[in-house]
């Protein structure tokens, strides 16, 4: 029992004469790491021993702490953008205290010009342009439009503050109408190629083809002179990031038309094709066109109603930008073409014309069937050269033609039972052409120009 409890002894008193001669070899560095001029604490700052793996990170006060058996190392500091400093033969023995002072790496640089093409397609470029802007605007790009669903420059528009779109399509501001505003294109006046509107049908233009709409509600000297409500500039894409292609196709259709029975009149042609009168009849005399009008259709249609199912919406688009290298200088491509149609039935519909005092003139119910088709097509070729000058040509292509057949019942204001029936075809089409130039002579001149020329029909 003694020679046990004495070997228990011998095996306590090694284990601490062990564990004394290792804690004898522990030693560590610690210290802070500092700039030499602004003495800044350098949060992050490594210090290392070279050679090895073990290093250690200043806190967010500048303190290091790194543990090391007793020796004699060399210690490298760094910090992106100081010199790097680099310590030999550092002797640690049980606690070392090494403060360092960093100085900064700046190195001076030649001129050095960046020339970069600003896109006006994101919310935070356009942010900026508000910011720098000498008057009160409001913005919408692709990028936000594209988050929110939005396929065309009117649901864009609806999305902005104090603006609104009536029934018919017409955009009113703080309750003035159609008349009292005005739309651009890229910064160049537009006409509308619906005659009852001075204002373009925005919903033409799908957000495909747009780089970003800016509204203001304000005069500006830049501006022109025709309206009192808005001015709205439709930015058209041009290629500034890299080369691309997409595709992409829709489909859908409304509750009440979809697969129920559509009406519509025998009409000249398909949507595709704008019907018009044989040249020989606009250069009859009026005796002889009365005369043949008697015995000959003037347009190739039948007027006869027919009826069919109706079939879902469909709807696609194709974009595709390049850019090209030439002798240093860049020729950029962009193209998109979109293309949709829609149908909208109507059933047991009514409209009542009322004197002042109260007293029905007529009233009529109708089922109305309306097909709509919608085609635009944006092309832009961009040259850059002189690094800063650039010249650019843009085409843009709208089609919006609506055929609309109703049946209608009803008494007139002599008591008249009716029943009538009419079809209206609406087509309007506009081509747009424009030009520009940015030119930089300089530190102090620079020339912008453009020009457009448009075709409605």
């Amino acid at each position: 029992m003694s020679m046990k409890l004495n070997l228990g002894k011998l095996f306590f008193l090694i284990l601490l004469l062990a564990l004394s001669a290792m804690t004898a070899l522990a030693g560590n560095i610690k210290g802070t790491v500092l700039d030499k001029q602004t003495r800044e604490p350098l949060t992050g700052a490594t210090v290392q021993i070279t050679g090895t793996s073990q290093g250690a990170v200043a806190d967010i006060d500048g303190n290091y702490r790194l543990e090391v058996k007793n020796g004699t190392y060399t210690v490298t500091v760094r910090y992106i953008g100081y010199k790097d400093i680099l310590l030999n033969n550092v002797k640690v023995q049980s606690e070392t205290m090494l403060n360092f002072e960093m100085e900064s790496d700046a190195q001076a640089l030649g001129e050095v010009s960046v020339v970069a093409k600003k896109n006006l397609e994101g919310e935070r470029a356009l942010q900026m342009e508000r910011q720098k802007a000498t008057l009160a605007i409001e913005n919408l790009g692709a990028k936000e439009m594209s988050i929110k669903g939005i396929s065309n420059v009117e649901e864009g528009v609806k999305k902005i503050t104090g603006i609104s779109i009536a029934s018919a399509g017409q955009l009113i501001v703080r309750g003035l109408g159609d008349r009292y505003s005005t739309t651009t294109l890229n910064g160049l006046p537009i006409a509308s190629p619906n005659p009852d509107n001075k204002l373009i049908p925005l919903d033409i233009f799908p957000a495909s083809t747009v780089q970003n709409i800016t509204v203001s509600k304000v005069y500006d000297a830049g501006s022109f002179a025709d309206y009192s409500g808005a001015h709205i500039d439709i930015s058209t894409k041009e290629n500034v990031g890299s080369d691309f292609f997409t595709v992409s196709f829709n489909a859908g259709g409304k509750f009440n038309t979809l697969g129920k029975d559509f009406y519509q009149m025998d009409r000249d042609g398909s949507l595709f094709k704008t019907p018009s009168l044989d040249r020989k009849l606009t250069d009859m005399s009026l005796t002889d066109f009365e005369e043949y009008a008697r015995s000959n259709r003037l347009f190739n249609t039948s007027f006869q109603v027919s009826k069919k199912t109706s079939l879902p919406e469909f709807g696609g688009n194709i974009g595709f930008g390049k850019r090209f290298d030439i002798g240093g200088n860049e020729l950029s491509l962009l193209a998109s073409v979109g293309v949709s149609n829609d149908l909208q039935t109507m059933n047991d519909a009514s409209i009542r014309t009322l004197e002042a005092t109260g007293n029905t003139l007529n009233e009529f119910t109708y089922d109305s069937y309306s097909n709509e088709l919608k085609i635009a097509a944006l092309g832009n070729l961009g040259y850059s050269f002189r690094t800063t000058d650039r010249i650019g040509y843009t085409f843009f292509y709208a089609r919006n033609a609506i055929d609309t057949y109703m049946h209608r019942e009803g008494v007139d204001y002599e008591d008249h039972n009716l029943i009538g029936s009419n079809n209206v075809t609406h087509i309007y089409s506009l081509q747009n052409h424009q030009m520009n130039g940015k030119h930089h002579f300089g530190r102090q001149w620079d020339v912008n120009w453009s020009g457009s020329y448009s075709k409605t029909a």
